[in-house]
């Protein structure tokens, strides 16, 4: 009787500590973003189908909360958040870390992509991988590459060449763009895309560019008169990727991190599509409220090259041991 007993408590004790064991392995991973959290947006319905599916593929030992509109964290700031650890994960527009990481400069560079193909092209090359490694160095790691492209909007004559901007102020995307506009003789104007509304319907902008996305949630067509669709060709684009704290990554299982990084690159060919969507839904929507509304060609893009190369050889001044890299990226896509 004694034996049984003994048995007994320890199979009990067994089955507590292996209860013990999968709860411990168990885990809520804090998401932050800067966007309302709306299933429409194609950059945070990314998101929510990367959530849905690690939770799925984990069998719910990884869930994911999310925290959107900088409730957590300021968008600024979400950087720090990611190295310090103090939120796990992060759709992230890169360009706010290039303070502290200045290869992030690249990935709003001017003149190096033309199309949303030559940027998705560009998550495989090596110089791709030599900007991210430095991101893991600092503290974050990509599992999802989501990208997005913009236009430029006018409160009078359409943008498509230098010519179009002299004496303009405008609302430039990033150092390097300001820098190329003030060589064709316009003057940039630093603001959040929050503020463009107000700026452009006070005269203190007279044309402005910023992401598909913002256009629309901005309603910038209230104060434009004419836009420029980065439908076929651009200037503007950028990555917000779906990006995860190293300090979370090294508390995973092997098995967990394959998981993560699987269902962040199933995601990846749809959030394509997602972003070429946008691009044609604004330009829809700014025709539908009575704007002008026009696509850049390839001439057009071309015109602007004598500037961006001014603004590249800025960028090698003012990061040399990057320079390498800038060059990858124009042989690359050229």
């Amino acid at each position: 009787m004694m034996k049984k007993l003994i048995v007994s408590n320890l199979a009990l004790l067994a089955m507590l500590a292996a209860s013990a064991t999968a709860s411990a392995e168990q885990m809520t991973l804090k998401l932050a973003h800067q966007w309302p959290q709306n299933e429409d947006d194609y950059v945070v319905a990314a998101a929510i189908k990367f959530a849905e599916q690690v939770e799925e593929k984990t069998n719910g030992d990884i869930k994911i909360e999310f925290y959107p509109a900088e409730s957590l964290v300021k968008a600024k700031d979400t950087h720090i958040a990611l190295k310090t650890g103090t939120i796990d994960l992060a759709v992230y527009p890169y360009i706010y870390s290039a303070g502290v990481i200045p290869e992030m400069n690249l990935i709003l560079m001017p003149g190096v992509w033309r199309t949303h193909d030559d940027v998705f092209a560009f998550r495989l090359s090596d110089a791709w991988q030599k900007i991210e490694q430095k991101a893991e160095d600092y503290g974050f790691k990509t599992l999802s590459w989501i990208q997005i492209s913009g236009g430029v909007a006018s409160s009078g004559e359409p943008v498509h060449v230098p010519e179009d901007v002299k004496g303009k102020k405008l609302r430039a995307a990033g150092k390097y763009m300001e820098a190329a506009l003030r060589s064709a003789g316009a003057t940039p104007v630093s603001m959040p895309s929050s503020d463009n509304y107000n700026a452009m319907q006070l005269g203190l902008l007279d044309a402005m560019w910023t992401s598909s996305s913002s256009f629309g949630a901005y309603r910038l067509y209230e104060v434009s008169k004419s836009y420029t669709s980065p439908e076929d060709y651009s200037v503007y684009f950028t990555i917000e990727p779906i990006t995860i704290s190293m300090k979370t990554w090294k508390k995973l299982t092997p098995e967990q991190q394959k998981i993560l990084t699987e269902v962040g690159t199933s995601l990846e060919e749809e959030s394509l599509k997602g972003a070429k969507a946008e691009d044609a839904r604004i330009a829809k929507e700014f025709s539908d409220k009575g704007v002008e509304v026009s696509k850049m060609t390839l001439d057009e893009w071309n015109a602007w090259q004598p500037l961006f190369k001014k603004s590249h050889d800025m960028f090698k001044k003012d990061v040399p041991q990057a320079a390498e890299i800038l060059d990858a990226m124009v042989t690359y896509i050229k």
